[in-house]
Formats: C-alpha cells, sequence, structure tokens
C-alpha cells in the first residue's frame, strides 16, 4: 500500500529530524520534498514503520502524519512541477 508520511519536527530537535529522515529512506520511502516522503509497504512494513517513527519521536518533539490514500485519491494527485522542465 502507498503510505505518504509529512512530518515536522522544532528546529532544536534537528538530530531527531534527520534520523527520521535517514529511517524514511531506509524504509524505501522517496523523498517528494523536505518533510515529505512517499513509501510502497506491505502490512508488517507499515506495522515497522509505525513503531520506527514512535522510537524516534520519543528523542525530541514533532508532528509526523501518517496518510493511507486509496487507489481513487492516489489517481486524483496532479502535480504541477516547473523544476524539471
Amino acid at each position: 500500500m502507498r503510505v505518504i508520511v509529512v512530518f515536522d519536527v522544532l528546529e532544536e530537535y534537528r538530530e531527531v529530524r534527520d534520523r527520521l529522515r535517514e529511517f524514511l529512506k531506509d524504509m524505501g520511502g522517496t523523498f517528494l520534498q523536505y518533510s515529505v516522503y512517499v513509501a510502497d509497504l506491505d502490512e508488517r512494513g507499515v506495522e515497522r514503520l509505525l513503531r520506527g517513527i514512535r522510537r524516534i519521536l520519543r528523542r525530541g518533539a514533532g508532528r509526523v502524519d501518517v496518510l493511507f490514500p486509496c487507489e481513487r485519491c492516489l489517481s486524483k494527485i496532479r502535480v504541477l512541477n516547473t523544476y524539471e522542465l
């Protein structure tokens, strides 16, 4: 299933933010923008993701939203990108 992770970790917890980014990459997450990653995970992977995020956040302060969009919602996403011409 496709999982979108959006996070905001306070600047004074930069180490937590960096660790979270590394964890998301290790989980197969693809960087979309500074605090947004997307990954395709099975059920076990989602559980591992949630446990890991909880563990990392215990070291600081922040908010992480984990979104589980349905196929219909995914098909309606429109990306307007002028970075890649």
